[in-house]
């Protein structure tokens, strides 16, 4: 799976789990500025992602996500 494909399920996560219109969604959105996003919103996302994607993302790691880029470029890597 490349980023293209990555972001695209993200992006349908986030729009799903935020109650937002995938259009705002973009590589370069901060989960919290720009997407409305608090801490509990980003631990169901992470959540969402992991079951979605059937992989396992550490909670330090998660973390570190502060915008939709960071997660995708950790996530293909994972993929």
């Amino acid at each position: 799976m490349d980023s293209k494909e990555v972001f695209e399920k993200v992006k349908s996560l986030i729009a799903e789990k935020l109650e937002i219109d995938d259009a705002k969604i973009t590589m370069e959105a901060s989960f919290r500025k720009d997407l409305g996003a608090d801490s509990l919103d980003t631990y169901e996302l992470v959540y969402a992602i992991e079951e979605e994607l059937g992989i396992s993302i550490p909670d330090e790691k998660a973390n570190e996500f502060e915008t939709v880029k960071d997660a995708v470029d950790f996530l293909a890597t994972q993929l």
